[in-house]
């Protein structure tokens, strides 16, 4: 009796655990490449199209009607998940070939929809935008995975410029050693866009990008740094220096976005908005006025350095930007930012070589020599 009380017992929980275990893994519906990110990309320099569908975890028997919508009111609550400032794109600008897909019986993915940009008449420099498309019914009783039931598609607009020519040429800012609130920033950000032709191969092996030789300089190379290893050179606070250089190795002939941050308690790398590496440092202050050997520089350290390639995008704050924040604006950003101390964008000069800086404070770059050489049709992002 007691052992037939124990077969039972197992048989019954062998039901349930297969009953829960059912339950778990139901067949599901979601948005098909959304089980790893819910966004997909778009990145245009005129009106495109992209096509979404719907992706069912095992064949569905019948056919199963799914309609779908653009859902504009989840932009702000998805900025706020993720930090990012994505905006929704301007009216006219944008539609969706149909609200309704089908799985065919038989078949595990639906119909596609396609969503189009018409205009990039009204779209606004630098701004990414996103259109948030959501499953809204589902014909036939059908579950659909909560992470994937919306499909985020991310709008960058390429665009088209122009880069600043170094070596033989370089730029200075003279301006920042009568800057008084430069003197001692309790934090520090320093960007820009750098693409290098080739990396130094004879010793010291440096390529300068920006800022100020034993203070607080981005570059590449050293005598005991891999000549493509990104390096902040200096570091300096309260007379000790904190270096800190990247684990990634960098190619030649490639755009990247590379960043200095400097936060009051760390000094980190980021390389295309992403941390690279960092390294602890005490409180205290950068010296971006600093008059040492000519003080602060575009594409120049000690006795040249000189980087053989290009610069866009280069900027200086008196705050510590987060990664996702300069993901926000790889290749732009509103020169009214709060925080901003100098922003040149490297795609134009005056007749005497000087390029304006875009805040409005007056820290102008000023060319070594004249010509600036200009390398055109430079597109951002890469």
């Amino acid at each position: 009796m007691r052992n037939y009380l124990i077969i039972i017992l197992i048989a019954f929980g062998s039901l349930f655990y297969g009953c829960q275990k059912a339950n778990q893994y139901k067949d599901m519906l979601y948005f098909t490449g959304t089980e790893i990110t819910p966004e997909t990309k778009l990145t245009i320099d005129s009106p495109s199209s992209i096509g979404v569908s719907v992706t069912s975890s095992t064949q569905v028997q019948k056919n199963v009607g799914i309609d779908i919508r653009m859902a504009p009111e989840m932009v702000a609550s998805y900025n706020k998940l993720t930090g990012k400032t994505y905006a929704f794109p301007p009216d006219g600008s944008y539609q969706l070939s149909t609200t309704n897909v089908v799985i065919a019986g038989g078949t595990n993915v639906s119909t596609q929809a396609s969503f189009s940009i018409t205009s990039l008449a009204n779209f606004v420099e630098g701004t990414t935008y996103c259109v948030p498309v959501t499953i809204a019914n589902v014909d036939g009783g059908l579950s659909v995975l909560d992470a994937s039931r919306t499909i985020y598609i991310i709008i960058n607009r390429t665009i088209i410029t122009q880069a600043a020519t170094i070596a033989p040429n370089y730029f200075t800012v003279p301006s920042f050693q009568t800057d008084a609130t430069l003197k001692s920033m309790a934090a520090v950000t320093m960007e820009c866009r750098v693409y290098c032709s080739a990396f130094q191969t004879k010793n010291p092996y440096i390529s300068s990008i920006m800022g100020i030789e034993e203070n607080f300089l981005l570059r590449f190379g050293d005598v005991s740094v891999p000549n493509n290893a990104l390096e902040l050179a200096g570091g300096l606070i309260n007379t000790k220096k904190y270096p800190v250089n990247s684990n990634t190795l960098f190619s030649a002939g490639k755009w990247y976005h590379v960043a200095a941050v400097y936060d009051g308690t760390t000094i980190s790398l980021f390389v295309n908005g992403v941390l690279d590496s960092y390294t602890t440092a005490e409180s205290g202050g950068i010296n971006l006025s600093d008059n040492y050997l000519g003080g602060f520089h575009v594409g120049y350290s000690s006795d040249g350095r000189l980087l053989s390639g290009y610069v866009s995008e280069a900027r200086v704050w008196n705050k510590a930007l987060t990664g996702i924040e300069m993901q926000n604006n790889l290749c732009y950003v509103d020169p009214t930012s709060k925080g901003l101390v100098a922003y040149w964008r490297f795609n134009s000069a005056d007749a005497n070589g000087n390029v304006t800086d875009l805040t409005g404070l007056g820290h102008t770059a000023v060319a070594y020599k004249l010509p600036v050489v200009w390398v055109p049709g430079v597109r951002c992002p890469y």
